[in-house]
């Protein structure tokens, strides 16, 4: 069975539009585009550096090393990208059959999914831009504690290679905010709601714990370009908090239509339940009341504490214990880096 092909509307991404003719699972596809990114580091390096494989002037010796994690976290991006809108149609498919939809509509329901507005896309190429600047700029990079001029080729190489990787990466950020709340508003239009059968929203909750757990993985091998001696000390606190509030979003945004539709369902059986209450409790008071009206009402009774302690959200037991192990995964290994760091500083001194 052939993979589904990546269709964003206004347009596609350079980016995922090239990762997607590339015929590999989305990992070996990462792995490819990050390959190609070091071989060309290679040659850069052999005409340009100091030997091949190693820039001029930099404070690292194991430049290769870095510029492998690097170029692989290009890469990985990309393709946890991909596997995010790949598994935002697969999510679409799976609740075509509750959202009852006229056959007419059924071609457009993945347009107006899978589109994105252009100006958060450029803000945040913007945010890639500073990030390129400052990472290029830190003294911790460069031997004298100086950056060189910008026409440097350590310092062409640098900053081309950091917009690059943070401009897919901030914008696949937005992408994957931008469709989880897309997907989250298809839960208006389910049309068998049921407050003690939530299955017609797991889709949402699968897509909620897959977002979590593809860019943890990836902030996981962010963290290893930060052990050892360098600024993670100043960039862990920021780096935590970032990761931090981005899955608790992605976890949280595709849940929100769920909740809203389980939490107005729960208010109007609650309305119902309360005025049923006021009649039965009238029944009973009143002179001649029927021998089934205090049975009634202690029914009434038991049927809205099982109410009231309905979950208005889409979630099983296990589902926050599978988010904090997935958001541990991301956060621990910048923690874990963290401790690397000080370690190896420690035993320099």
């Amino acid at each position: 069975m052939s993979q589904p092909r990546i269709v964003l509307e206004p347009s596609t991404p350079l980016s995922l539009r090239l990762f997607d003719r590339i015929p590999l699972p989305a990992f070996w596809a990462g792995a490819v585009v990050g390959l190609g990114f070091f071989l060309l580091f290679l040659l850069y390096t052999a005409a340009f550096g100091a030997s091949i494989g190693r820039h001029a002037d930099v404070a690292f010796e194991r430049g290769w090393l870095a510029e492998g994690i690097q170029d692989c976290f290009l890469g990985f991006t990309i393709a946890v990208i991909a596997a995010s809108v790949r598994s935002t149609r697969t999510e679409i498919e799976a609740l075509r059959p509750s959202l009852g939809l006229a056959p007419r509509d059924e071609p457009d329901l993945e347009r107006e999914v899978l589109r994105y507005r252009r100006l958060p896309l450029a803000l945040m190429g913007l945010g890639a831009l500073l990030t390129g600047y400052l990472t290029v700029s830190s003294p911790e990079l460069w031997i004298d504690g100086q950056m060189p001029g910008w026409t440097h080729p350590t310092v062409l190489w640098l900053a081309m290679r950091n917009t690059v990787t943070w401009w897919i990466a901030l914008r696949g950020v937005a992408l994957e905010l931008l469709l989880g709340w897309r997907v989250s508003r298809l839960a208006e239009r389910v049309e068998v709601v049921d407050l003690f059968d939530r299955a017609a929203f797991a889709p949402f909750t699968r897509r909620a714990l897959r977002s979590v757990l593809l860019w943890m993985m990836l902030a996981a091998w962010v963290s290893l370009t930060y052990i050892g001696p360098g600024a993670l000390g100043k960039l862990l606190v920021v780096g935590v908090a970032g990761l931090s509030c981005f899955a608790l979003a992605a976890f949280v945004i595709p849940l929100v239509g769920p909740h809203r539709r389980l939490r107005d369902l729960r208010q109007r059986e609650l309305a119902r339940i309360r005025a049923a209450l006021r009649l039965a409790r009238d029944a009973m008071l009143a002179q001649g009341a029927p021998p089934f009206a205090g049975g009634r009402l202690a029914d009434l009774i038991a049927y809205e504490t099982r109410v009231l302690a309905a979950s208005t959200w889409p979630i099983e037991s296990s589902t926050l214990p599978r988010f904090g192990l997935y958001l541990a995964l991301g956060m621990g290994s910048w923690v874990g880096a963290g401790l690397v760091q000080h370690a190896v500083e420690t035993a320099l001194r």
